[in-house]
Parts: structure tokens; sequence; C-alpha cells
């Protein structure tokens, strides 16, 4: 029986577990933490993700405990609407976009896998690959040897550093916050409002909550005192500042945006690397989930025909042109979020529903 490692319990780590686990293979999963502790607030999950979580048997009651997103709604601070996108025609599917509790989606994951042995607060300390396994050496000082290893270890991933090196990430954003709050009666669809002070979006993740991401405008990297943060959209139209009004900065998420630049492959001999750990990326194409449920399922497929040795350069080149594409429109958005406001304004209005068809046509064709 072929004995696999995944490292980290996240999105990619947990969705693999269930794609491998009646696949006749021996799988351990090693978490860092010392429990389940999910960061993080909400999600949003395009089209291509929803679909990954069916073929994962997990769609139905995903979408159950989500929310159901079949349209984006851009305004300007004062509620005046820029852009209106049908998501059905973009993706060319009924209701096909999920928001959804980042915690419950986790926990939706978790349910769907079986028989899989779990390690928590465990992680590796070092690692030697031989021409047919991997040797590994764990934080308890225990040595344990598998045929495959998983890195789904995210952004700041360890297994990527032991079998590439250090990997510099590239700095975006500074000082993002995300939090959840009460979903305002009006608000069913992905709704975001853009000034020259920045963008706030509002994305429903259940009939009762709903999960905001805030970006305040600066020039470089400049932070505000946390309190301070939110004082230019105070003055946005409703719901935002009825929204605010018990917005806590100790109950929120922040952190930073950065990117990983494109690796020449996805792992080394038989080390793969999935999710964030491969190809990580700030949200503006909001397919970091999607893209790791992806992974889990391309992975899978792979794993039951090809030679282990050369999977991960199959793997690498199976996945390189829907990754590459996301890349590139991504940071073709940052550069768009970063004009002044009322070229970005004017820029929706003409082409935005252009631009934003043209960015998700190709990751409406479901993988292999």
């Amino acid at each position: 029986m072929n004995k696999i490692l995944i490292v980290g319990g996240g999105i990619a780590g947990l969705a693999t577990a269930r794609a491998l686990q009646n696949q006749g293979y021996y799988i351990k999963l090693i978490e860092k933490q010392s429990k389940w502790q999910t960061s993080g607030t909400g999600l949003y999950l395009p089209s291509n993700g929803v679909i990954a979580l069916d073929k994962l048997g997990l769609g139905d009651i995903a979408r159950k405990k989500g929310f159901l997103i079949s349209s984006r709604n851009i305004k300007d601070a004062k509620g005046k609407t820029i852009l209106d996108l049908d998501l059905e025609k973009i993706w060319g599917r009924e209701k096909p976009c999920l928001g959804i509790n980042r915690k419950v989606l986790h926990e939706v994951l978790i349910e769907g896998t079986h028989n899989i042995n779990i390690s928590f607060n465990t992680t590796i300390k070092t690692l030697k690959t031989n021409s047919d396994s991997v040797v590994i050496e764990l934080s308890d000082d225990s040595k344990e040897e598998y045929d495959l290893i998983i890195g789904a270890d995210g952004l700041y991933s360890k297994t990527r550093e032991l079998i590439l090196g250090d990997v510099p990430l590239r700095k975006v954003t500074a000082q993002v916050c995300r939090f959840i709050t009460k979903k305002p009666p009006n608000i069913n669809s992905w709704t975001l409002h853009i000034s020259s002070s920045g963008q706030f979006l509002i994305i429903p993740i259940d009939n009762d909550t709903a999960y905001c991401y805030v970006n305040r405008k600066t020039k470089g990297f400049k932070t505000f005192e946390e309190k301070q943060y939110m004082n230019p959209f105070k003055k946005f139209a409703s719901p935002i500042p009825e929204i605010l009004d018990k917005w806590n900065p100790s109950n929120s998420y922040w952190n930073d945006l950065e990117e990983l630049p494109k690796l020449s492959m996805m792992g080394s001999g038989r080390v793969v690397l999935i999710g964030d750990a491969a190809h990580g990326m700030p949200p503006f194409m909001a397919q970091g989930g999607a893209l790791a449920l992806e992974d889990a399922i391309a992975l899978s497929n792979l794993l039951k025909n090809e030679n282990w040795n050369t999977m991960v350069a199959t793997f690498s080149k199976n996945r390189a042109s829907r990754i590459d594409w996301t890349r590139i429109r991504n940071q073709k958005r940052e550069k768009l979020s970063k004009l002044p406001y009322w070229i970005a304004k004017l820029g929706l209005k003409k082409v935005g529903e252009k631009n934003w068809t043209e960015d998700y046509k190709p990751l409406s064709e479901i993988p292999k």
C-alpha cells in the first residue's frame, strides 16, 4: 500500500485527503496547530470552485450552508451603480458562485474525510528524497518514510522551503481588513462600493451573515491605526455606516497581501506542492480556494495512472495554463486597483463587463 503524507489541514490539504481517501492509499495528514483553528473570515468561491466541490461530492452541502451568488454589483460611495454583472451569463451556469464562512467550508471538508490519520501540533523538520520515496523527520524527532509528500501548507510553506529553498514573496498591499457581520437585508449579491478612499466589499455567506473585505487605498505601504482605518468608509452609502456602527477592529482579521512568484515546477522528486504553497496570490480574482480545490482533484486523478517519479512534472504541466492565466489576470486587476478612482470608474463603465467575461471564460471550462 502506497503511503502519502499531506502537510497542512487547510482547504487544499483536506480536499486532497477527501479526493484520495478511497483510492487504496495509507494517508496521514499533519497540521501545525494544536487543534482546528480556522483563520480568516469568509470566502467567495467562483463557479469553478463550486464545480470542484461537486466533484468531491460536497457541493450540495456547501450550497446549503453557504449563500448562492448570481450577480456582482459595483457601486460608488453614494450607492450609485457603476456596473452590474450577471454571473450566470459569465459562467454559463445557474446560481454559479458561492459565499461561505471559511470555518463552515473547513468543517464540510473535515466531515467529508474518513479513515485519515491526522496528527496535530506536528511539522516537518527535515526532508530527504530518494529515488522512489521520501524520508522525513517530524517535529517530535520521529522519522517516517513515504511514497509521496503533498505540501499543502500555505503561502509560507515549510515544505516548499525544504525542497526549493527560500522563495521571497512579493508584497502587494498593506493592511487589508476582513470581518463577519450581520447580513444587511438588501444585500443578496457580491456588492462592492469603491471611491478614491478604497474598496468596501460585502458578500453574503449565509442567510444571516455577510463577509466584508476592506482595502483602504494608500500610497506605498502606509498603515493606519486599526481604530481609524474605517473613517473614510463611514461616509459611504447605506448599509456601510450601519455595518461600521457595530464593527470591532479586535474582532477583525488583518493582514498584508502577498504573492508567490511563479515556480518553475510545483515540487521536486516525490514532493508536490498544491494550493497557496504552489501558486499563492492576492484575491483580486478570488481564485485561491477554487484553484486549491481543483489541485486536489487534478492530483488525485493523476496519481491513479502516472509514474510517481515523473508526477510533479506532469502535474505542473497539466495545471500551468489555468494557474498562469489566473496569475496574469490577477496582476492586471492589481494594476487597475491602483489607478486613480476616476479612471477606474470610467473603465468599469465602458469595458468592465467585457473584461470580467474575458477574465473568467477560460476558467469556466471544467478541467479534467
